[in-house]
């Protein structure tokens, strides 16, 4: 469960920084729903903090944005134990 967690916080995080802005609106609504808060609940994550975080990457220009995606996605990695 763990592993498909982060798989699926990762990609949410990516989608955030992407160009499409129904797909990154999307993945921003996603970080504030109920699914996300049990997720982190799951792994011991403050899901306010995450999602306050994701509210301010979402502010970045498209170019700026979709890099720090990619970083926080490998943070994620990293927490959820992911390598790919």
């Amino acid at each position: 469960m763990k592993l498909l967690d982060g798989l699926i916080v990762k990609q949410a995080v990516r989608d955030v920084g992407s160009k499409n802005p129904d797909l990154s609106d999307q993945a921003i609504i996603y970080f504030h729903s109920k699914d996300f808060a049990e997720l982190c609940e799951r792994h011991n994550i403050d899901s306010h903090q995450v999602s306050e975080s994701i509210k301010d990457l979402s502010r970045y220009p498209l170019i700026s944005k979709k890099k720090l995606a990619n970083d926080i996605a490998n943070l994620v990695d990293g927490y959820f134990g992911e390598g790919t």
